[in-house]
């Protein structure tokens, strides 16, 4: 009953902060996508895949590195704020993007590449008409573990200034408030939760027909 009685009595506050975390989020995750796709793409043009595995290698290395390790070096160089928080959120998700995006364009059968040189078709034909709409599912894949990672590191990204629902999680912590940190730590859950569900619909829809029936 008190936690139902703090999100009445905090319901402006609850909304602000959970839309300050939903910007953190929406920003970090399109800057992400922009930069991990095109690193992506670029590392598994022809004659580069051996950079391609390199690139794995290195994102699946990164993973291990723990979020707090990430924000501590942004917030030593850049300072206190969003945007240093941003930044962070967006080094950290990276590796998921990069990692799915290049594995999913790597796995990509030779003979279907050499079918549509065939065909005629250039190299940003291949690449779009052939290698992205198959890999799709893959990449989709890691947007959706960048997204929960970046609304669950977010919360971490408040102590720098981010603000967000980490400051209700650090608020009950400090003061002893279990209905605040209740309160933070059940929105970002349930925006986690929205998110991908959205993202999981967004690649049923735009995946082709043909995956579809073989997944």
């Amino acid at each position: 009953m008190i936690f139902l009685n703090y999100f009445l009595e905090n319901y402006n506050k609850i909304l602000r902060l959970s839309l300050q975390h939903f910007w953190l989020f929406i920003i970090s995750l399109i800057i992400a996508m922009i930069i991990g796709v095109t690193l992506s793409i670029i590392a598994t043009e022809e004659g580069r895949e051996k950079m391609g595995q390199v690139i794995i290698s290195i994102t699946g290395a990164a993973q291990a590195v723990p979020s707090i390790a990430v924000i501590a070096l942004v917030f030593i160089y850049v300072g206190i704020g969003a945007v240093p928080a941003i930044i962070s959120l967006i080094v950290y998700s990276l590796v998921p993007i990069v990692f799915n995006t290049t594995s999913g364009i790597l796995s990509v059968p030779q003979s279907i590449i050499e079918a549509g040189k065939g065909m005629g078709f250039t190299r940003n034909q291949i690449l779009w008409k052939i290698k992205i709409p198959i890999a799709i599912p893959v990449i989709i894949g890691g947007i959706r573990s960048a997204a929960t990672i970046i609304i669950g590191t977010a919360v971490v990204a408040s102590v720098i200034g981010g603000g967000g629902l980490g400051d209700l999680i650090f608020i009950g912590l400090k003061l002893n408030k279990p209905e605040a940190l209740f309160a933070g730590a059940f929105s970002s859950a349930l925006m986690a939760i929205i998110v991908d569900t959205i993202l999981a619909r967004v690649e049923k829809t735009i995946t082709p027909k043909g995956l579809k029936a073989r997944k």
